[in-house]
Parts: structure tokens; sequence; C-alpha cells
């Protein structure tokens, strides 16, 4: 037997059905989704090559070593996105 719904039916119980449990779902908070966003842009030095290029390598040294981040063996890359990402969960 076939389950058949009339078009008000279907209006009024099953998309608000529909509506309140994609409501009640849990979505990623603004925090995650900014943390997530830095992770992708970090993943390939091809995104984040403009910001590279224009961070000179003392000046980011640096910074790594007053945050305690380690630069021994790691490239610029790996730095860069250990001082945003520590940096955005400090002010969080």
């Amino acid at each position: 037997m076939s389950y058949r719904i009339s078009r008000r039916g279907m209006f009024t119980r099953e998309i608000l059905k529909l509506f309140f449990n994609l409501a009640s779902t849990k979505t990623l908070n603004e925090e995650e989704l900014h943390r997530e966003s830095l992770e992708q842009y970090f993943k390939s030095p091809i995104h984040s090559y403009p910001l590279l290029q224009e961070m000179p390598w003392d000046l980011l040294v640096t910074e790594a070593e007053m945050r305690g981040i380690p630069i021994e063996g790691r490239d610029k890359n790996d730095i860069a996105r250990d001082l945003f990402l520590k940096d955005n969960n400090s002010i969080t």
C-alpha cells in the first residue's frame, strides 16, 4: 500500500516537521567556521602564497618565538599557520 498525502497535509504537517528537524540539527558555530577557513587557507601554499611572500622570515621567526611556537625544521607555511590558529584560539 502506498503512502498518500494531501497537499494541505504536505504543506502544513510534513514541511513543518522537516523544517523543525533541520533547525534542531547542530551547525558549526562562527569560531569553528573561521578556524576551518583558516585551515583551508593554509592547507596549500598556493592559497597562502601572497601572505607568505609579504611576511619577512625574520619577522615571522621573531613573532613565533614570542608566542612559543617551535620553528626548528619547519617551513614558513607551517609556522604562519600556527601563528594564525594559535592567535585565534587565544582571542576567543
